[in-house]
């Protein structure tokens, strides 16, 4: 899950150009910001070298990502200036707080600039001046840039000249250093005074009440000044703690379920390091053992536990009064692994077969190529003739299969997944085999439709009338019966040959077939060269060859999971009499054939 972050800063005098409607911004020098983790606090750094952004950001109100009225226009040109992220903002012409600011950025307004950034690469070390651990992000990406009113980072603002030369850690302390401090001129008019409030006031972060009373008493700018410093005392403990994480966090950090995928997607590289990558997040429990997730996941609940007593960890793993999310976090890992060795095995049955949609274990139907009615003419003035649709007697129903294994208490202590590693890659396999081995069953069976006669049947025309083997003349006998298919009411279908399917056995003839051969003469031409692709399978082990047509086009096989959940999927339980994880994988998968119209056989010789 990508985070994403903020950083503010102080205000300066704008370089507010009112023509163009323009200004540059100082969008971060990298100050040092404190933020915390599993491990502590830690001052994180951004790298500006590593920044990258769009050609434009939206320029925001304040972070105002929830509807386009918090946008103020854009910032674009952001480039590297003498150890600064340097970007040129325009406002927008026609939003009313946008013509607002700009109003009162000739007023000589003060603004502090703020970016939300999202981090892709870290570097950690021990501060040895500080002794403080920092985290260095050398690869981030800006977001967006927004206008705010309490600023924390000192060198991100709307440029000046000359631009200020503050590059420092933020401290949390001195609260009325936020609080510009210019003297009042003798000659100053109340209307300048107000704008001085106004501008005191956001930035301290005070609202319209507390500007209202002090117009409506007409308090000079020292008394203003000492008011602010008054009401941001009394909220000094809660200031603090804002100025000192220097970043408002727009994913929380501390979000169990967050976490707990974070954590997941480590446990997956860890169970197949090649199929997942370790990216984002879980780069931070890269090097994390069983059990500490398990203590760090009790942690984010707010639960108070020994991370250093693995009896306690284990007890909160697999226990039998346990509310532990570790089923959970097993689950998604090895659900993610399975997942992605999963995908990579290719079942041949794919490219014949056609996938349909299975909504639960009860019986299914579905259109065959031939079902619907033709057109008909219709006179000026006549009406649409329906046609009727015929019920496929065809079902074809889902089933459920499954197997697992349990990784046991000793394993959990010595963090070995090694068990369900192999069990990932393994059942990946295994799931990917057995489908491909039902969908051929169905070819190899050639059971009965619901006319009684079988799917390949003379009767059907898609059989051919001896076995032969695989040459010029049978495919092309095959392929002219293949075209000659027609629907329920006689319309010539002309299907395509899309796939010659074979097994080892005919595998040689079958490329002789398609080879494309440079003849000398006409006579010599291979006619029939790349007509269709070659399927070869293991799982036909006689002299048997098959056309298919598109099974887009002409379904003859179907294929589907149930409610869309595809290949086998991983649930764990705990066994509370041996204190081990079951991990079982369940594949919820239906096959089967529908129409005879899509294929010719040929039985071979």
């Amino acid at each position: 899950m990508t985070e994403i972050l903020t950083r503010e800063a102080p205000v300066k005098a704008s370089s507010w150009n009112a023509e163009q409607r323009t200004f540059d911004v100082v969008l971060s020098v990298g100050v040092a910001v404190e933020r915390h983790d599993f491990s502590g606090p830690y001052d994180e750094i951004l790298d500006l070298r590593g920044a990258t952004a769009p050609s434009l950001l939206p320029l925001l109100d304040s972070h105002n990502r929830s509807g386009l009225e918090g946008r103020l226009g854009e910032v674009s040109n952001v480039r590297l200036e003498r150890g600064k992220l340097i970007g040129t903002a325009r406002l927008s012409a026609h939003s009313p707080m946008a013509q607002r600011i700009a109003a009162e950025l000739g007023d000589g307004t003060k603004y502090g600039v703020s970016i939300g950034y999202s981090v892709s690469a870290w570097a950690e070390q021990m501060n040895p001046t500080t002794k403080r651990r920092e985290k260095r992000a050398t690869a981030f990406n800006v977001l967006e840039a927004s206008l705010v009113a309490v600023p924390a980072d000192q060198a991100a603002t709307t440029r000046s000249l000359p631009m200020p030369e503050a590059n420092a850690k933020t401290e949390p302390t001195p609260a009325a250093a936020t609080v510009p401090a210019t003297t009042e001129p003798t000659t100053m008019t109340r209307a300048a005074i107000n704008v001085e409030i106004r501008s005191i006031a956001r930035t301290a972060g005070l609202d319209q009440a507390w500007i209202d009373r002090q117009i409506d008493a007409d308090a000079s700018l020292d008394q203003v000044r000492a008011a602010a410093l008054s009401a941001m005392s009394e909220r000094s403990s809660a200031a603090a703690s804002i100025r000192n994480t220097g970043a408002v966090i727009i994913n929380d950090h501390t979000d169990p379920v967050a976490i707990r995928s974070a954590m997941a997607d480590a446990l997956a590289h860890r169970i197949a390091p090649a199929a997942c990558k370790l990216e984002g997040r879980s780069v931070e429990f890269r090097g994390h053992r069983v059990l500490d997730m398990v203590g760090d996941l009790a942690a984010a609940a707010g639960e108070r536990i020994n991370l250093r007593d693995q009896d306690a960890l284990l007890q909160r793993a697999v226990g039998a009064h346990s509310t532990s999310d570790f089923p959970l976090l097993l689950a998604d890992a090895a659900n993610k692994a399975l997942l992605a060795n999963y995908q990579v095995a290719a079942p041949t049955y794919r490219k014949w077969a056609a996938r349909k949609p299975f909504s639960d274990f009860r019986d299914h139907s579905f259109l065959r190529v031939g079902d619907f009615p033709s057109f008909k003419e219709i006179n000026e003035g006549g009406e649409v003739k329906y046609g009727t649709i015929s019920e496929n007697a065809e079902k074809v129903r889902a089933k459920e299969y499954g197997t697992g294994i349990a990784i046991g208490r000793r394993a959990l202590i010595n963090d070995d997944l090694s068990a369900l590693s192999d069990f990932s890659s393994m059942i990946a396999t295994r799931a990917a085999a057995d489908e491909n081995a039902k969908a051929y069953a169905v070819l190899a069976t050639n059971a009965a439709l619901s006319d009684t006669k079988a799917l390949f049947h003379t009767d059907h025309a898609n059989l051919a009338s001896s076995p032969s083997t695989i040459d010029t003349t049978n495919v092309a006998l095959a392929v002219a019966q293949l075209r000659a298919q027609t629907s329920l009411d006689g319309l010539k279908l002309n299907l395509q040959p899309t796939y010659l399917i074979c097994g080892p056995a005919k595998e040689v003839a079958a490329r002789q077939l398609l080879a494309a051969i440079v003849a000398a003469k006409a006579s010599d031409v291979n006619v029939w060269s790349g007509f269709a692709e070659l399927v070869v399978d293991a799982n036909i082990t006689g002299n048997e060859w098959y056309i298919f047509s598109a099974p887009g086009v002409a379904p003859t096989v179907i294929y589907g999971y149930v409610a869309g959940s595809e290949g086998p999927q991983v649930r764990t339980e705990r066994d509370f009499d041996t204190q081990a994880i079951k991990v079982a994988a369940s594949l919820d998968f239906a096959v089967g054939a529908i129409d005879f119209r899509g294929a010719v056989k040929n039985a071979g010789a």
